[in-house]
Order: C-alpha cells, then structure tokens, then sequence
C-alpha cells in the first residue's frame, strides 16, 4: 500500500525535502575572549630580627610577623605574602651578615615591600655575667654595657644601609621596633633576680631604645616603641601578663600587642590602613 502524507504521495515528497536541505545554515556566532582580571599586586612583607619576631619561648604562638602581615591584608584589601626570618639569639652582627649580597635573607629583603625589624638585645648578654657578679661598674653598676651602646648604633645603621642598597631606591616601608626589656621581665625576673635587676634592667632598655630609635630616625625609618606598649606611658606597668612562662619573650598576647603596634605606626607613616599603601606605587622612598 502507498503512504501518504497529508495527501502528498511519500514519494513525492521525498525528493521536495531534499530539495529544501540545499539551503544554507546562518553561521554559528563565535564567543570572544573575555579579557581576563589582572592579578592584585601583592605585597611582601620581611621580618628580620632575633627570637622576638621568631617567636621563641611560645609554642603554638602565632608571631607577631604574621600577626601584623594578617592586618594589613584584612578582608578586601590587596594579599600579603610573608617571609618571618627571625632567628633566636640572632645579635645585630649576626643580622647584618646575613644580608650579605647573594644571602637568602638578602634575596628575600631585595623583594620587600615591607620589613620589619627587632634587633639589639642579645648584644648585651656577653655583658650579663659581669652585671649579676657585680662587677659591671660604673657609677650606676652598669658601667660594662656602655661600650655595647655605640656598637649597636654603627652595626644597626649598616643593617639599615644594607637594606636600602638591596632595595636599590623602591620604595620600601622599614619598621624598627625596640623593646619592653632586653633581659627577663616581669615576675619571673623579680624571683630570679630581685627588684633591682628590673630597675636597672628597665634603665639599660631605655639606653638601648634611645639608640635604636636614633638610628631609625636617622635612617628614614620608622621606630615603633614597645616600652610603652608593654608597660604604660610612665614605664611603670607590669607586662608579666603579656609574657610567656619564660619571663623574656611574648605570649600571644604580647605578639598581638605589638602587631596593633605595627599597624599603628605603619598607618601613621603611609596615612592608611590598605596594603596598596605599602606597595611601589603608594609608600613614599625612604
């Protein structure tokens, strides 16, 4: 029997639709190549120093390196990569050898956005045995750390010249910290060694701050003071709270303190909290 469709013999219409399949496809229209969004700048922020920035004598701690690069990412702002090269019983000499050109500190420094750095309390432990025998001298019993003092002035000044010829005239963020005490604090100094080696511990700290941050001015960095932040504007507060069980170095607390510290400092020098302060285009040279 003779199909039909629609009254059209399947015969016939066969040859009628292939007749119609000679008709041209309108071409398919091609997707174009979406220009892609360009990677955020990342900063880099270098923490140079001794136990301090490293972290010793607080295990699971979160050093203050890490702490304060956290900060100035924040949520929305640019990244930053962090590189803590703190090293515990690191003196300033020790610091400005490692910079030596071709050093993987140096390599690190050279790529900096930021750095940060604590140095110059180890410098005066040669000292320490004289000092508790009571043989230091001086009208002040601290006759045997003065000659510490110039030394750590002229081995600083290099570590921060040495940082400038690595960045070779970027622009660069330097933040020199001091300290709240470079020998034990709080109460475990006052059992081990008495109300008066605090006294007197305290006085050769403000020595030593006043080189350093001397020597960061001087530098066209920025000094941030941790007397003040660990023990009060008048110097007279108890910082035992912020200290790990060892007495010498910070709890987690205390690295918190000092990364607030940081921030602080560093949105005063750069007049802003965002990252994009700190990279080539929005810190002003040193």
């Amino acid at each position: 029997m003779r199909r039909w469709i629609l009254g059209v013999p399947v015969a016939v219409l066969i040859p009628l639709l292939a007749g119609c399949s000679t008709s041209t496809t309108p071409p398919v229209a091609q997707p174009q190549p979406q220009p892609q969004p360009e990677s955020p700048t990342v900063a880099t922020l270098v923490g140079l120093g001794d136990s301090i920035p490293a972290g010793d004598g607080c295990p699971g701690c979160t050093p203050f390196v890490e702490l304060f690069g956290d900060q100035l990412s924040g949520d929305a702002a640019l990244p930053v990569q962090v590189a803590n090269l703190g090293v515990g019983g690191w003196t300033s000499t020790d610091l400005l050898d490692s910079l030596e050109p071709g050093a993987y500190d140096a390599d690190a420094v050279s790529a900096a956005d930021l750095v940060t750095v604590t140095i110059g309390a180890n410098d005066f432990y040669t000292e320490l045995d004289d000092y508790l025998d009571g043989d230091c001298g001086g009208d002040d019993g601290l006759g045997c750390f003065a000659p510490v003092l110039p030394q750590l002035q002229t081995t600083l000044t290099s570590v921060l010249d040495r940082i400038a010829e690595l960045r070779a005239g970027r622009p660069t963020a330097v933040l020199v910290t001091g300290y709240w005490d470079v020998f034990p604090d709080g109460d475990v100094a006052r059992e081990l060694y008495g109300p008066q080696f605090l006294r007197d511990s305290a006085a050769l700290t403000l020595r030593a701050n006043d080189v350093i941050s001397g020597v960061a001015g001087a530098e066209g960095a920025t000094y941030v003071d941790l007397f003040s932040t660990f023990k009060g504007t008048w110097g007279d507060g108890d910082p035992t709270g912020l200290l790990a069980d060892d007495g010498d170095h910070p709890n987690q607390i205390g690295h918190q303190l000092i990364a607030d510290a940081l921030s602080s400092a560093a949105a005063a020098g750069s007049g802003s909290t965002d990252v994009s302060a700190f990279t080539s285009s929005g810190w002003s040279p040193r």
